[in-house]
């Protein structure tokens, strides 16, 4: 869960980041150099990209199981507490999982029957038609085949699917002259050759599995708009009219045309609502004010992603006067002496109300019978660290603050354990082992 929290306050910080910058350039940068702008949000939301040089805040664990019975080791009580935080991470990853899965099943619920009745629609063979979409096909630099769907149940135009592409024509539309038909399908054709379509559906996996996020939301609506305006600009520049009039003047024609019902389900529709054809018309009169400023976007979006990639290295780098910074430091050293075999040592480093627990031959007695037969220690990761403070246990052994740290390990004779060391800040202020857990994953 540690990576899903990280992500998605990355992927937060860069929609939010995102929308600002969008909305501030938008009067005089162009579509294509906006683009690179939301391209972050998906790679922050879906990709943990790190400094290399700096640590990172750590991965979901495999789910894997082994073999070997290890027993519990004392104290009983902070062996419990360490025992439910892991309950706790378990259930909030499958409440996680569930809403993921179920907003994907809806997703394709809704793409299967948008798609099968859709493909029952003939396409369109009428001579004008088609000569009039292989004319602005070219125009677009489009080569692969589109099909062409003229039907009175389509409510606006639109364009979807990727692999098999058909674009969606209300019949009063394609009655109207081809100087209005034109604008329309120019407008369609530059959602296909930007990848509107896979990027709204790589947006659509970024709500599945942040789908408790509702910035991941926002930011998935706040590109639909964009995606509209690009597409605008794309038509005005394949039109050479600086003015925009002649392709303003072409939407509000094919407006009076179109029904105010809801597009297909995973189609790009041209019109969406009417507040944001306003914001549309006011833009493709500015499209005279807009140049493509490339370097302009490319340093903007260096900047956010390098913003974006630190809030991790940030979190990491915690101060030392943090209580999990202190405590993770102490467990790692203490680990490190047990692997060594100091199990009297350990006794020794471990925290006041350890040693009240359990004496210093019944403790190496325990880690003889449970740490020696794993053999060598290969590698151990941290999973996570929850900080509490005074903890109902319930023998009441361990009162104040605590820092219950997980581990994923693997052993020469058992490939995959879970440790579990819980520390406490002792009476000099120190934070000393409380207890420790270990058990086959």
């Amino acid at each position: 869960m540690n990576l899903l929290f990280e992500l998605t306050l990355r992927g937060s910080v860069a929609a939010l980041a995102v929308i600002v910058f969008d909305r501030s350039l938008a009067a005089w940068v162009g579509g294509p150099s906006r683009r690179l702008l939301w391209c972050l949000v998906p790679l922050a939301f879906l990709v943990p990209l790190h400094i290399p040089v700096l640590p990172a805040l750590g991965r979901l664990p495999p789910a894997v199981a082994g073999a070997f019975k290890a027993p519990m080791l004392l104290p009983p009580a902070v062996a419990a507490a360490g025992d439910a935080t892991a309950g706790g991470i378990a259930l909030a990853t499958a409440v996680w999982l569930l809403g993921a899965l179920s907003y994907a099943a809806l997703v394709l619920i809704q793409t299967l029957r948008a798609s099968r009745k859709w493909s029952r629609e003939r396409l369109s063979t009428e001579h004008s038609l088609l000569e009039l979409l292989e004319d602005c096909k070219a125009e677009s630099g489009v080569a692969v085949p589109i099909g062409l769907v003229v039907s009175d149940l389509v409510p606006t135009p639109a364009i979807m699917g990727w692999l098999r592409p058909r674009i969606l024509v209300p019949a009063p539309l394609a009655a109207c002259a081809p100087a209005d038909l034109r604008p329309i399908l120019l407008h369609e054709l530059a959602h296909f050759r930007w990848f509107d379509v896979p990027f709204n559906w790589l947006l659509t996996l970024v709500r599945a599995l942040h789908w408790f996020n509702p910035l991941a939301h926002l930011g998935a609506a706040a590109w639909a708009d964009f995606r509209e305006e690009a597409a605008d600009e794309a038509v005005v520049r394949l039109m050479r009219d600086d003015t925009g009039r002649t392709y303003g003047d072409a939407l509000v024609r094919a407006l009076r045309q179109c029904r105010r019902d809801p597009p297909p389900f995973g189609a790009m529709a041209i019109f969406e609502s009417v507040h944001h054809l306003k914001r549309r018309i006011t833009m493709i009169k500015r499209y005279h004010d807009k140049s493509p400023r490339f370097l302009l976007a490319g340093i903007a979006s260096i900047a956010l992603a390098a913003v974006v990639c630190s809030i991790s290295v940030r979190a990491a780098d915690t101060a030392p006067s943090d209580p999990k910074a202190a405590a993770i430091s102490g467990a790692q050293t203490w680990l490190l002496g047990i692997d060594a075999g100091q199990y009297k040592q350990s006794w020794k480093d471990a925290s006041a109300a350890f040693q009240r627990q359990v004496t210093a031959e019944q403790w190496e007695g325990m880690l003889n019978g449970a740490r020696a037969p794993l053999g060598k220690c290969n590698a151990r990761k941290e999973v996570s660290a929850a900080y509490q403070k005074d903890p109902s246990t319930p023998t009441g052994v361990v009162k104040g603050e605590l820092v219950i740290i997980q581990y994923e390990s693997s052993f020469e004779n058992l490939k995959s354990a879970g440790e579990t060391v819980t520390f406490t800040k002792d009476e000099d202020g120190a934070w000393r082992a409380a207890g420790y857990f270990i058990r086959p994953r």
